[in-house]
């Protein structure tokens, strides 16, 4: 970053901060319900009623979406959007007041949950009065995203800027969809997953795909390629997953007792298993330019590996699991918890730590623990595995012991729940060090303007 950056991205540097800086303590809280979760499946009687396994889930999936996931891409794009257009961020006191909301709408959320006021949704517990809250949240961001672009210069060719500007798009309209149209019968329980799917693949993917296409080239250093990836791979990565994710929300309904007809269950296999065609596009583009990297690319380089290989295993289970006799047998099991968490964790979140630390670089230079960050890395390797690997396994356990009595399939997969309780400690511990160096930075940030490491030396 130089001079020039320091001052013409001024307010957006001011913002971004502040997203990416905090969303590490909500994911101490998002593991911490995690945990409870799980002693919850093993050893109920340890846990008060206060914390019952309905509300820690609720909690868990409600502060994975909008405090540590949302939080951190929404600091990403406010710094990432504003240099593709080439013009500071369209409102600072809007993105201040997003990011002071953002903390109240989190706290709303949880307080209502505890309290048992929810709206019995999976995956929308928060109550209508909440549901409106977030969605005016949304048009605040929105609106200061798509006015920067609307007011700079865009660009002829970025693909991050189209994967972006589609995730944010994704993330209100797809929470519209779901909480504000009276759905009925198998058409809410559609719209309850779509939300969930696409909250994912919408909100998430998208928005992380458009971060690693503006991050890699600058971290490998081959930002002064024109195109720095290939123009036609990358057009046709962006047009295969807007118009296949969609209809692939339609997996969500292949079990055999969804009230849906054979064609919507074809579709919304086949579409599924097309979405392999972006997932290996994608994969090629990434892993060329981290092998033609011309620089050493450090701790957030490991994250960038860790985070393509769980990518493409995600994709190739949520493909294969789309094929109804493959759906049949693991369907409701442990094995799609596995699934969830591979994507969240081992896609998503190990992109976010990749992110995070590259953008931190970019800010102060090497201001965070280069070995507790190699710790980091390492503890949540193991916990992630340690999680994903045994549930599984369980889901697999739970599929051949399908018809037999409940307690004794219970019985047959408490050993593999108890080994995923102990390596979610270990995504805890892994957490706490991760928020530990984000502290760091935090109290560098305090005495050291952004950019400062390159002042210094200008």
């Amino acid at each position: 970053m130089n001079k020039a950056d320091i001052l013409k991205f001024s307010n957006a540097d001011n913002v971004a901060k502040k997203f990416l800086l905090t969303s590490a303590f909500y994911l101490i809280l998002v593991t911490l319900f995690g945990i409870i979760m799980s002693i919850n499946l093993v050893k109920p009687e340890w846990i008060p009623d206060l914390f019952n396994f309905v509300a820690m889930r609720a909690l868990h999936l409600q502060t994975i979406i909008f405090g540590w996931l949302s939080m951190a891409l929404m600091g990403a794009i406010y710094y990432i959007v504003p240099r593709i257009v080439d013009r500071d961020l369209f409102s600072k006191p809007l993105g201040n007041l997003h990011y002071w909301l953002m903390h109240v709408g989190i706290a709303l959320v949880a307080v209502t949950i505890l309290a048992g006021k929810i709206d019995g949704r999976e995956y929308l517990e928060p109550v209508w009065w909440v549901d409106v809250a977030i969605a005016v949240v949304w048009v605040i961001f929105a609106a200061n995203v798509f006015m920067t672009v609307f007011k700079g210069n865009i660009p002829h060719f970025s693909p991050a800027l189209n994967f972006i500007l589609l995730s944010v798009l994704y993330l209100g309209l797809n929470f519209v969809w779901a909480n504000f149209i009276p759905w009925k019968g198998v058409y809410d329980n559609l719209a309850i997953w779509t939300f969930a799917h696409n909250e994912v693949n919408g909100w998430f993917m998208f928005g992380l795909q458009g971060i690693f296409y503006f991050m890699i080239p600058k971290m490998t250093g081959t930002e002064n390629e024109k195109p720095p990836y290939p123009e036609v791979l990358s057009k046709v990565h962006f047009w295969a997953v807007a118009i296949f994710i969609p209809p692939s929300v339609l997996h969500h309904l292949l079990y055999q007792d969804a009230p849906v007809n054979t064609f919507w269950k074809l579709m919304g296999e086949w579409t599924s298993v097309g979405m392999l065609i972006p997932t290996f596009i994608w994969f090629y583009i990434i892993t060329v330019s981290i092998r033609n990297s011309k620089k050493p690319l450090g701790v957030p380089g490991k994250f960038v590996v860790a985070t393509m290989v769980f990518y493409v295993m995600n994709c190739i289970q949520g493909s294969s699991q789309s094929i109804r006799f493959i759906n049949d047998f693991v369907h409701g099991s442990q094995w799609v918890v596995g699934h969830a968490h591979l994507a969240l964790l081992g896609f998503i979140s190990f992109g976010v730590f990749a992110f995070t630390y590259w953008m931190v670089q970019t800010y102060w230079g090497e201001c965070y623990d280069e070995k507790l960050a190699n710790v980091h890395y390492w503890l949540v390797m193991i916990g992630f595995l340690g999680m994903f690997i045994p549930l599984t396994i369980a889901g697999l356990v739970e599929g051949a012991m399908a018809g037999e009595n409940f307690y004794t399939i219970r019985e047959a997969i408490r050993p593999y729940l108890i080994v995923r309780g102990v390596s979610g400690a270990i995504v805890t511990l892994a957490a706490i060090v991760f928020s530990m160096n984000m502290w760091k930075v935090i109290k560098v940030a305090k005495t050291r303007e952004i950019g400062s490491h390159v002042t210094r030396s200008a």
